[in-house]
């Protein structure tokens, strides 16, 4: 220790002053980077909040000491306590939905007029209903405009509710028809004698989603003729690529179907008769037989019924009558059909692959590789072809077209060695920790290796040729700092003459060559 203290007494004011300032920028260096790595990664708590929402929950981070960042609306506090956070945010109602349920009558004064109980009713019907369609994934908010009248004395005076929806989309996401006719239903189903037609739904960008039956006149296909459609064309075409995909690579095939789709509703009723397909219907006999009749005889008059009277002679007996009547009434066979053929039937199919090629290594004339494109074979090709007819289910009869290309999918062959590379591996959270600790390593060593190394080597180096001169100029009998330059004075007993002569050479040299340490140390040898 005394050494390196008589060192730093002999550099100098400057070069010590040097010599602190980096010392202590080292040491900066390495406390700043140890407080960066000890501090902590923040992650999003909330995005997108209201002013009166962010300043709810920054006041509730203050009352609970929780470190906290706010920027561009966004509020982030530590990774390790993010879900702790919100669970305990949540719990208090924080943050709020940015509108008012029925926990407005949680709190109601008295005196509250017939009149204010009806507003606020409607607003936490409102904000109820809001809240529940922006659970929807697709859905980032939702605002709810209700317009219920109020009851009339007659039943003929009552006018009918309607109500009114704003949706914003969450980014990259689109609602389906069918979601549009959940959130119709589902607030009809809330409003007493609401109904659906009365539901309007438009989104931020000003586009309407529901239409009525007289404005859906015109268009040829509905909402959900058109989802219907969109619908089976992507799985049809996420069956041909990814069944490709197994055989050329990933990302190297494009597919592309449209469907012609029977959205008609047919009803058929027919009636067919079987002429000799003959049922008796009905069928009434009647028939009628008399037995021998006799006729009238003797004499006409009174006389002839009188006592006594003579009888008159019999006349002779007439024949049998008989008589049939028969009446058949015959229905022909007749069958009746009814027939609902269902809408949505395929009535032509048309698809489109695109398909990457090959690439092999040309080596040219100075020895430069390339990659070159290779299209795919006719063979290849078809067997793609029959591939794909097999995943769409063609149809030759509906006149169904299938159309499969090879071609790059890159302008220049000069990245298909970076297309054909395989993919990396997934990303870890291990790299950026891993960075992070690195840069600090790199820094520490940086900073040891090239600021503090060469100092350390200066000085000792410089004490070094210090005790080298000292022992040199350094008398061998005499007493403290007496020293003999003069060309011809004697020396203590036993020294010739030669040797002081190789003495003072060899001082003569070792000056020349440390000038500076020279002089300090003939200062010192001047101060004692």
């Amino acid at each position: 220790m005394a050494a390196l203290a008589d060192n730093l007494k002999n550099l100098g004011s400057g070069r010590l002053l040097f010599l602190i300032v980096m010392a202590a920028a080292a040491v900066s260096l390495i406390v700043v980077l140890a407080l960066w790595v000890q501090q902590p990664d923040y992650q999003v708590l909330f995005s997108g909040l209201s002013e009166a929402d962010s300043a709810a929950v920054v006041e509730k981070l203050k009352e609970k000491r929780i470190p906290y960042r706010v920027e561009h609306g966004i509020v982030t506090v530590p990774s390790s306590m993010v879900y702790e956070v919100r669970m305990e945010l949540a719990g208090e109602g924080l943050p709020g939905s940015g509108s008012v349920g029925f926990e407005i009558f949680d709190e109601t004064g008295f005196g509250v007029t017939e009149f204010v109980q009806k507003v606020n009713y409607r607003r936490a019907l409102q904000g109820e209903l809001a809240r529940t369609i922006s659970q929807i994934n697709e859905i980032e908010a939702a605002r709810v405009h209700l317009a219920i009248p109020d009851r009339g004395a007659f039943l003929d005076d009552e006018k009918r509710p309607r109500a009114s929806v704003v949706i914003k989309l969450r980014p990259g996401r689109r609602i389906t028809a069918s979601q549009i006719r959940g959130i119709v239903h589902l607030v009809a189903g809330s409003i007493e004698n609401l109904r659906a037609e009365d539901v309007t739904i438009v989104d931020t960008a000003g586009r309407m989603w529901t239409r009525s039956d007289n404005e859906a006149e015109g268009f040829g296909l509905t909402m959900a003729q058109l989802d219907y459609k969109r619908s089976l064309e992507r799985d049809l075409e996420t069956r041909v690529q990814s069944m490709l995909e197994k055989a050329v690579g990933m990302n190297r095939v494009a597919a592309r179907v449209t469907v012609d789709v029977d959205t008609r509703r047919v009803e058929k009723t027919e009636e067919r008769y079987d002429p000799d397909g003959q049922v008796v219907r009905s069928e009434q006999r009647t028939k009628e037989k008399a037995a021998g009749v006799t006729a009238a005889g003797g004499v006409p008059g009174a006389a002839s019924n009188l006592p006594g009277a003579a009888a008159a002679a019999q006349p002779a007996t007439n024949s049998t009558t008989q008589k049939q009547n028969e009446v058949v009434n015959y229905e022909i066979n007749r069958v009746v059909s009814r027939v609902i053929e269902p809408m949505g039937e395929i009535r032509r199919l048309t698809v489109s692959v695109l398909v990457d090629g090959d690439y092999e290594t040309v080596t040219d004339a100075e020895g430069n590789q390339t990659r070159k494109y290779v299209p795919r074979s006719e063979e290849e090709l078809r067997e793609f072809e029959a591939l794909v007819k097999a995943a769409v289910g063609f149809s030759e009869e509906r006149g169904d077209v299938i159309s499969i290309v090879s071609s790059p999918f890159e302008a220049s062959t000069a990245f298909a060695e970076a297309d054909l590379a395989p993919l990396p591996p997934p990303s870890s959270n291990l790299l950026p920790m891993a960075l992070k600790y690195g840069s600090v390593a790199a820094a520490v060593i940086f900073t040891v290796m090239f600021v503090l190394r060469p100092i350390v080597r200066r000085l000792s180096e410089e004490s070094e040729a210090l005790e080298t001169i000292q022992r040199s100029l350094a008398l061998p009998g005499g007493q403290g700092g007496q020293l003999s330059l003069g060309a011809g004075e004697g020396s203590a007993a036993g020294e010739s003459r030669g040797g002081d002569d190789e003495m003072r050479q060899r001082i003569v040299d070792l000056v020349r060559q440390n000038p500076k340490q020279a002089a300090k140390v003939l200062r010192g040898w001047l101060k004692e």
